[in-house]
């Protein structure tokens, strides 16, 4: 009896662990407010050197006086732990995360004017309990 339940216990620890997802630009998956602080100045760094730091961005926008933003995002999940107990997940699964985003704001000379960084917890519900 001990042996099974070790051995569920471990089963279950393993599919936690194997079940985590990511998307968005990997770029930003370890940035930091301070380290982009570092690696942005404000009427100095170009888009040419942001797209070497951060690659393409994954939405940009244009404004009618000219000034352009990008922005970048990350999300990285972690499945719950009851998404892999039989039917208990059919009542209560899910995931929860954080997500990573950054968005730099350029004047007509392709110079960064501003940017913003900001981390925020995710948190995704299915089954027939959901917050």
């Amino acid at each position: 009896m001990q042996f099974r339940l070790s051995l569920l216990v471990s089963i279950l620890m393993a599919c936690a662990l194997a079940a985590c997802a990511s998307s968005g630009n990997d770029s930003i998956a370890e940035a930091t407010g301070e380290s982009v602080a570092r690696n942005l100045q404000k009427g100095r760094t170009t888009q040419a050197e942001v797209r070497k730091l951060y690659g393409d961005p994954m939405k940009t926008s244009f404004k009618s006086n000219g000034f352009e933003s990008w922005e970048y995002e990350f999300v990285r999940m972690q499945s719950r732990p009851t998404n892999f107990i039989p039917y208990v997940n059919l009542v209560h699964s899910g995931a929860d995360g954080e997500k990573k985003s950054l968005v730099i704001f350029f004047d007509r000379g392709k110079v960064v004017q501003d940017y913003t960084m900001s981390n925020s917890k995710v948190e995704v519900s299915t089954g027939l309990i959901t917050k």
